[in-house]
C-alpha cells in the first residue's frame, strides 16, 4: 500500500510543479475534476437510494469524525468576518483621507494668503526703496 501511495504522491507533485506555470489551466482542470468527482458521489448515493436526511447525517458524522465539519464552517465564518473587517477599515480609511484632504485644502488657502501678503510686502519694500533713492 505504501508503494502505491508514494507513486501517487510523486505523480501529484510532478503535476503540481508542471501546472504552476499555467495557473488558469490548473484551476480550470481542477474545477472539472471536483465537479466530476462530486457528480460521481451523487450518482452513487442515488443508485443506493440513500434518503437526503440520511445523507446529511452521514455527511455530518463523517466530516465531524475527520475534523473537517467545524473547520469548514468556522473557516468560512472567519473569512466572512475578515472581509467585514476589511470593509470597515476601508470606510475608516476613506473617512480619514477625506479629513486629510480638507486639512490640505485649508493649508493651501492659508499658504495662498501668505503668498499674497508676501507679494504685497515685496511691492511695498520695492516702493520704499525707490522712494529713498
Amino acid at each position: 500500500m505504501k508503494y502505491f501511495t508514494n507513486i501517487f504522491l510523486r505523480i501529484e507533485e510532478r503535476a503540481r510543479t508542471y501546472f504552476e506555470r499555467f495557473p488558469f489551466a490548473h484551476a480550470f482542470l481542477g474545477g472539472i475534476g471536483v465537479v466530476l468527482f462530486w457528480r460521481g458521489v451523487w450518482e452513487v448515493a442515488d443508485r443506493m437510494h440513500i434518503d437526503p436526511i440520511v445523507s446529511i447525517v452521514i455527511g455530518s458524522l463523517l466530516l465531524g469524525a475527520i475534523g473537517l465539519f467545524l473547520h469548514t464552517f468556522v473557516g468560512n465564518a472567519i473569512i466572512i468576518k475578515n472581509v467585514e473587517k476589511d470593509k470597515q477599515m476601508t470606510k475608516k480609511a476613506e473617512h480619514e483621507i477625506a479629513a486629510v484632504e480638507q486639512d490640505v485644502k485649508k493649508e493651501e488657502v492659508t499658504l495662498k494668503q501668505l503668498a499674497d501678503k508676501i507679494e504685497k510686502l515685496e511691492k511695498v519694500i520695492t516702493l520704499l526703496i525707490k522712494n529713498k533713492s
